[in-house]
């Protein structure tokens, strides 16, 4: 009878056990697990697609993040990722996912490129991965009423008059808030006879990218309106709203 019983409440604690052990599983595999991102930009999306942490490896105070050298905490922050995001441009990246020995199956590529359509698509592939499809649906909600305010207000100051010079990399933000794109210009290719080119077709606005800016050479010759705006997200605009935000501000919008 001693033994019976023993014998039952092992098989009860067995049970117990297993039962332990599957929920364990279950919720390893849960959503919310923890996503590593690459700079501010990717970890904006993986914000957006529903990840309730996202470590973020180069500081968003840096003025060009990809340049970011990774360090050995780094490394551990990966073997605690469930999934790490990067945008393919961080040469950092392949590095420290070398040398942490991470699993391709547990990383990501986002395509960044601040037009609304491409960052949706994004936080939805990523929100698959993540299990999280009903958080990023509920950002999408709040991230079209933001963009709606914006256009409005673009429309209100008539910005499809408004003939604009643009950093290659500014292209999908100024281009959807619909302004008249005169001329694009490109790192490494402002000669002297390129400026002059670029003044001659009489811009009233220069777009340049805060990251790495090229068009004040153009501004001293066109003598017009000049903006810079920022792609990765800051310590001020963190996240993909608050970056529309932002340049919405530094365009006068």
């Amino acid at each position: 009878m001693v033994q019976l019983k023993k014998c039952r409440a092992w098989r009860g604690f067995s049970l117990i056990f297993a039962l332990f052990m599957v929920m364990t599983n279950v919720w390893a595999d849960s959503p919310g697990k923890t996503v590593v991102a690459s700079t501010g930009w990717v970890g904006a999306i993986a914000q957006a697609a529903g990840a309730d942490e996202v470590r973020v490896l180069a500081p968003l105070d840096l003025k060009h993040p990809p340049e970011y050298d990774y360090r050995p905490a780094d490394i551990a922050k990966l073997n605690e990722a469930a999934l790490v995001v990067y945008a393919g441009y961080e040469p950092f990246m392949k590095k420290l996912i070398a040398a942490a020995g991470f699993p391709e199956a547990k990383v990501a590529k986002v395509l960044t490129a601040n037009e609304p359509a491409n960052l949706k698509q994004q936080a939805r592939l990523l929100a698959a991965r993540l299990g999280t499809a009903q958080k990023e649906q509920a950002w999408e909600k709040a991230f079209d009423a933001a963009l709606g305010a914006i256009r409005k207000s673009a429309e209100l100051h008539r910005v499809q008059q408004i003939r604009v010079l643009v950093q290659e990399h500014q292209v999908p933000l100024v281009k959807w808030l619909g302004y008249d794109i005169v001329g694009v210009f490109s790192a490494g290719e402002l000669s002297p006879a390129k400026v002059m080119e670029y003044a001659k077709l009489k811009p009233d606005l220069i777009v340049d990218n805060f990251h790495n800016p090229q068009g004040k050479p153009i501004l001293e010759v066109a003598q017009c309106r000049y903006a810079e705006l920022i792609n990765f997200p800051s310590v001020k605009a963190s996240s993909l709203i608050e970056l529309f935000r932002e340049n919405a501000a530094r365009l006068g919008l």
